[in-house]
């Protein structure tokens, strides 16, 4: 894992093992390489999240593999409203979190 920090946010560089979870324990993992100890009253914020294709490509693969009934629309249209959003131009296993993905209530 490599964490580069730009202006607002910081860029985590995943392994594989790390990509392929449902949206849950895709943050709490992410969260974990940013350097963020999880309680009950993290909350985090999927409009502040970016990820590389391949990344979204992991995530779609675990929800196909913990539940091989749910249709791909359905998958797609969890990750459309609280999934992090693709950035094309992110190398393999690129995430970039912004200010604000975590907060505590």
């Amino acid at each position: 894992m490599r964490i580069s920090k730009e202006e607002g946010e910081k860029i985590i560089t995943l392994e594989e093992k790390q990509m392929g979870h449902t949206l849950s324990e895709f943050y709490r993992c992410v969260a974990e390489e940013a350097g963020h100890e999880e309680t009950e009253d993290t909350v985090y914020d999927c409009t502040k999240i970016l990820v590389a294709p391949n990344v979204q490509d992991a995530i779609i693969q675990a929800y196909q593999e913990r539940w091989p009934e749910a249709p791909m629309d359905a998958i797609i249209i969890r990750l459309a409203i609280s999934g992090p959003k693709v950035c094309g131009s992110l190398h393999c296993g690129q995430v970039v979190i912004q200010d604000g993905f975590i907060s505590v209530k």
